[in-house]
């Protein structure tokens, strides 16, 4: 991979995601992106702002590609898309995956993403069961599904990590990836707050 644009031809879809970091780190990284959060007119209405104004930062760079490469990492810029999903929505999640397939021939075969991120979106156990629908519904063959998360100490930290075990039962391969203790957002947190973990989720073979 080109380190200008390490993600150039891999699809990103974020589920719950607030003001999209990931996926906008991911854009700047050449991924083409599909950016999604509640139904909540306000919560897409930020994201529409972020990829707006990181559209405007990718439009001044200047990027080290093959000429061809160059066309597809701007395209993908000017091309990322925000939507609404609700976790377990049919509806919702088939206009996820339009976005993605949108110029496609009637006879391709419709595609899926290729890496899921939801970040931060475990610490109720009450919505696991509808992300990992969610999940199962939009990640591709090959592709991985990444879940950062901390325990926000809202309930028993084994019942978040239950988790584990649905995504098992729903014949996803799980590793949970190396711990990373960061700083808490606030000196009245717990440092447990800023232990961020990961689950790595692909297809069982």
């Amino acid at each position: 991979a080109n380190p200008s644009a390490p993600l150039l031809g891999i699809s990103i879809v974020e589920l719950g995601a607030g003001a999209g970091l990931p996926s906008w780190t991911a854009l700047h990284c050449g991924a083409k992106i599909v950016c999604t959060d509640q139904a909540i007119a306000n919560r897409i209405l930020c994201l529409a702002e972020c990829a707006e104004r990181n559209l405007r930062l990718i439009r001044s760079k200047k990027i080290n590609l093959a000429t061809e490469d160059t066309a597809r990492f701007f395209n993908n810029a000017e091309n990322a898309k925000v939507c609404p999903c609700n976790w377990g929505d049919n509806k919702h999640i088939e206009e996820v995956l339009d976005l993605i397939n949108s110029g496609n021939d009637r006879d391709q075969e419709r595609r899926q993403f290729d890496i899921v991120v939801a970040a931060d979106c475990i610490y109720n156990p009450n919505f696991h069961e509808v992300l990992l629908e969610s999940i199962d519904k939009l990640l591709s063959e090959p592709g991985i599904a990444l879940l950062p998360f901390a325990l926000h100490g809202n309930t028993k930290d084994e019942n978040v990590w239950n988790i584990v075990t649905l995504a098992k039962e729903r014949g996803f391969d799980v590793d949970v990836v190396e711990k990373n203790q960061l700083i808490p957002q606030s000196a009245y947190m717990d440092a447990k707050r800023g232990l961020v973990y990961m689950l790595r989720l692909r297809r069982g073979c």
